[in-house]
């Protein structure tokens, strides 16, 4: 490795230089400084002499200075391929540094959509089992067997629509129209005892009651008829029928369509 170095970082024109320099120094050290001026100041030097000695001479140079033009050129290519080299290793690390935050950013991707689905799926079960509660609660307060029993009126019937409305954003429409229904079947009892009010009479001490007459018997049997017909959605088997599958909350939006 250090030699290789070291070969890199060789500056062969110097080297060149060097031994051209050597080289001239030891013609004149071989054949003498004044031989080799008396050898060009001769008159009767020939000149085909002159070129033949000059040829010899530099041909040696020559050589060096080729090698040298081929070995820095080499140097040249080797740097230039070490370069390609350090540039697909640096290019290399930088696809394994955007794979590496290609994956990061995929799995925070995945985790943010897992925790929002749960989130939706939390979300979406409190404000179903709300409804519920609030269904639990007017069956409650409309219960005959309960100890302060209320008969359907507007108020019921409010409640019923405000309650369908609700539903119709966190239920599909089966829920919302099964609301509806019992909504409206409140509205038809309440056009009946408008329409079909208890016959009153007179007990014999002024007082106005209701009289146990044929007629009365009748209207009485038709609302208690219409009331069993409303309380029928509030029995456990067709609540549950109706809410259960819906307390198993998926954690995908609902969509209509």
């Amino acid at each position: 490795m250090a030699f290789r170095d070291t070969w890199k970082r060789m500056n062969w024109l110097r080297v060149a230089g060097t031994v051209t320099l050597a080289y001239a120094t030891w013609i004149v050290w071989v054949l003498g400084w004044e031989r080799i001026r008396g050898f060009f100041q001769n008159t009767g030097t020939e000149l085909n002499a002159v070129g033949d000695f000059l040829a010899g001479t530099f041909a040696p140079v020559a050589l060096i200075w080729l090698c040298a033009a081929v070995l820095t050129q080499r140097q040249e290519l080797n740097d230039t391929r070490d370069q390609f080299a350090e540039s697909k290793r640096v290019t290399d690390e930088q696809l394994k540094v955007i794979h590496s935050q290609n994956a990061l950013l995929a799995l925070q991707h995945n985790q943010a959509v897992e925790n929002a689905k749960k989130a939706y799926k939390v979300s979406l079960f409190d404000k179903r089992f709300q409804i519920y509660e609030k269904f639990i609660a007017f069956d409650n307060e409309h219960d005959p067997n309960g100890p302060l029993p209320k008969d359907y009126d507007k108020d019921s019937y409010q409640t019923m629509v405000r309650l369908m409305h609700e539903a119709s954003f966190v239920f599909d429409k089966a829920i919302a129209d099964w609301l509806w229904e019992i909504a409206v079947q409140i509205d038809e009892y309440l056009t009946f005892i408008a329409s079909h009010p208890l016959e009153l009479g007179n007990d014999g001490h002024g007082n106005m009651i209701e009289l146990n007459n044929a007629e009365n018997a009748h209207i009485r049997t038709m609302r208690g008829g219409l009331r069993d017909a409303i309380r029928d959605h509030f029995e456990p088997a067709n609540r549950i029928e109706m809410f259960w599958r819906y307390l198993d909350v998926s954690d995908q939006p609902l969509i209509a369509g």
